[in-house]
């Protein structure tokens, strides 16, 4: 198409079958034409696949692969495998892309060569208006590891695209042994390889947040455990090491043992997990003093963290009253 880049959209689908139609026909409808979308059925026992096999038939730019089911990470690769694009997106398949999602994102990839571009911002809830005025930034490795690891971003490989070839250069993949935090292992790789990443802040992605707050949701503490190994592999890792860098990997360990606390106070087995309870909060213990004489943590944060170590079943509650308000409000 006029020699306009290619870019290759992967979305990985497990039982997505209620959000699965909404989320490909608004990257078949981006005003930005020149797309292949790549659909992995990761073995859904639901009716993902038969909806992307009927988009499959309507657009020719549809790719669907059947897959036995390997998990997120693995259907990710898979899509990597069969790119071809210059440059690469992921999708989630149950949320979806406002119209300009590619453009915009070409924009930044322009702006700079960047190989690695991202928005700080999406639309989580409904009625949401877009930002007044984009602010976009060329960021060093250092800086952007730092902003990706720190809470102003949602985790995640969404809302951002690379260059294909940076992908092969350095061989980026997501890790097959990691089901938590396989996300922010790719994501904080590819911004320390990155040759420069490009930040704005305009809302081109709408993340469906009403699936992550049922407080009856069956407690798996493996999710922490391996949560925490990704963010101990992550930080034994880092090949740019700066304050800043360290002192976001701190607040991001310490906001994530908070969340495991919580959710073991949640559903009152703060008993049968007692030696991970007092691991957890050894750590936000640990990190507190740092954390609370830093002016780049917001007071909100250090006061929930000396809350949530002092008194970790007040904070749960409050917790699952965040988490029940969020999905009430989120896009649909």
């Amino acid at each position: 198409m006029d020699n306009k880049p290619l870019i290759s959209i992967i979305v990985p689908c497990y039982n997505v079958e209620r959000y699965v139609e909404q989320c490909i026909r608004s990257i078949m409808e981006q005003c930005y034409k020149n797309i292949e979308i790549i659909a992995i059925d990761d073995g859904s026992p639901d009716k993902s696949p038969k909806i992307l096999d009927k988009l499959a038939n309507e657009d020719c730019r549809i790719k669907v692969l059947h897959k036995q089911n390997a998990g997120v990470s693995a259907a990710r690769n898979s899509g990597l495998d069969v790119a071809t694009g210059d440059y690469v997106v992921f999708v989630d398949g149950d949320d979806y892309l406002a119209p300009d999602y590619v453009d915009y994102m070409l924009k930044l990839a322009n702006k700079n060569n960047s190989d690695f571009v991202m928005s700080q911002n999406c639309y989580t809830q409904e009625n949401e208006t877009q930002i007044s005025e984009d602010r976009i930034k060329i960021m060093t490795p250092s800086e952007a590891t730092a902003l990706l690891i720190s809470p102003k971003v949602i985790v995640g490989c969404w809302n951002k695209m690379f260059k294909r070839e940076f992908i092969n250069k350095f061989t980026l993949s997501f890790s097959t042994t990691l089901f938590y935090g396989e996300g922010l292992t790719f994501i904080t790789k590819a911004s320390q390889f990155a040759n420069s990443v490009t930040v704005g802040n305009r809302k081109v992605y709408y993340y469906r947040r009403n699936n992550e707050a049922s407080a009856t949701s069956k407690f798996n503490i493996q999710k922490y455990y391996n949560g925490e190994k990704a963010l101990d592999n992550i930080h034994k890792e880092l090949i740019v090491r700066d304050t800043n860098v360290e002192l976001m990997m701190a607040l991001h360990k310490s906001m994530f043992c908070l969340g495991a606390l919580s959710q073991a106070y949640a559903h009152n087995l703060q008993k049968g997990y007692k030696s991970d309870c007092k691991h957890w909060r050894t750590i936000i213990k640990k990190n507190l003093r740092i954390l609370c004489l830093s002016n780049q943590v917001s007071l909100y944060r250090k006061v929930l963290l000396t809350l949530g170590y002092l008194f970790p079943g007040l904070i749960s509650k409050m917790d699952m009253w965040r988490r029940a308000r969020i999905a009430s409000k989120s896009v649909s």
